[in-house]
């Protein structure tokens, strides 16, 4: 476990469960974009004055979706269309469940320069899926902002296969389908093989990470894209037998990731959530639950 006194200011918050943290309450001013990439796109992401430091301790959830992506969602009706919306809604909403903090949302374009969350109220960041990458200038940015921060860290699916290329792992689509081989998703990279739906992932390597979860859990699966090549400042915690990297640690700061989709925990299959409580738990933000 990572020490509380390495993340100043953190606040421990104590819990009598898993599901019994309170979350600060604190409202947050929204960003509206008039121009350039994130143009028209209001009222979904925060203002970067919510980092001010002294504002109140938060999480970020940053976001990885394309524009483009986000602009059709605005545009569809209520309740058709709008689950990229609904989708960082139920990110902070779990963030701040399970670290006690507020969540503040932001995509990545939004981020000024590497050292955005220097001198800020902010303790761990939260990144998301991606599904198309923005100009080189923007990846370039968040690649050098993962690698800068000295924040604790936790990305999911696209969030794992970033932080991974930010020190310079590799990423490939995974095997075509074998002939006869059904497809779970043929709208997304058809013909490819994927792994689609809650299924069972391995633990290589034990790791506070996997606390109160047994040598094998289930998640949410859905991707077509691994990780390849996995920086030597990396090691991988789980696998599957599709995909050995499915969980990976880096090897000396609080930087983790997942190649499934913890944040997609149900109550039939809780442990996603239970491994992201324990996340924010090793990197001191929380605090264990009391037995």
């Amino acid at each position: 476990m990572i020490s509380p006194s390495r993340l100043p200011g953190a606040l421990l918050v104590l819990a009598c469960g898993v599901s019994l943290v309170v979350a600060q309450p604190a409202t947050t001013k929204k960003a509206a974009f008039s121009s350039g990439p994130l143009s028209a796109i209001n009222d979904v992401f925060d203002d970067l004055t919510e980092l001010a430091p002294d504002r109140p301790p938060a999480v970020v959830v940053l976001c990885l979706k394309h524009p483009d992506t986000l602009r059709a969602a605005l545009a569809a009706p209520p309740g058709s269309g709008r689950t990229n919306l609904d989708y960082f809604t139920k990110v902070a909403r779990l963030a701040q469940e399970t670290s006690g903090l507020r969540a503040v949302i932001l995509h990545y374009a939004q981020l000024p320069d590497e050292h955005v969350f220097a001198n800020t109220c902010v303790k761990a960041l939260v990144i998301t899926a991606m599904d198309r990458t923005l100009a080189e200038s923007y990846n370039a940015r968040i690649r050098a902002t993962i690698r800068e921060t000295s924040l604790p860290m936790i990305g999911f699916c696209g969030g794992c296969q970033i932080i991974s290329g930010a020190f310079g792992g590799a990423i490939s689509q995974m095997r075509p389908l074998r002939e006869g081989e059904a497809d779970p998703n043929p709208r997304y990279t058809p013909g490819i093989f994927k792994e689609w739906g809650f299924m069972p992932v391995r633990v290589t390597q034990r790791d506070p990470l996997f606390e109160g979860l047994g040598d094998q859990f289930v998640v949410r699966e859905m991707h077509a894209w691994e990780i390849t090549r996995l920086p030597e400042c990396f090691e991988v915690l789980a696998s599957t037998d599709a995909c050995r990297v499915q969980v990976i640690r880096h090897k000396t700061r609080p930087l983790y990731g997942t190649q499934f989709h913890p944040e997609h925990a149900t109550d039939e299959y809780p442990d996603g959530r239970r491994l992201i409580r324990n996340f924010f738990v090793t990197v001191g933000i929380a605090a264990p639950a009391v037995p």
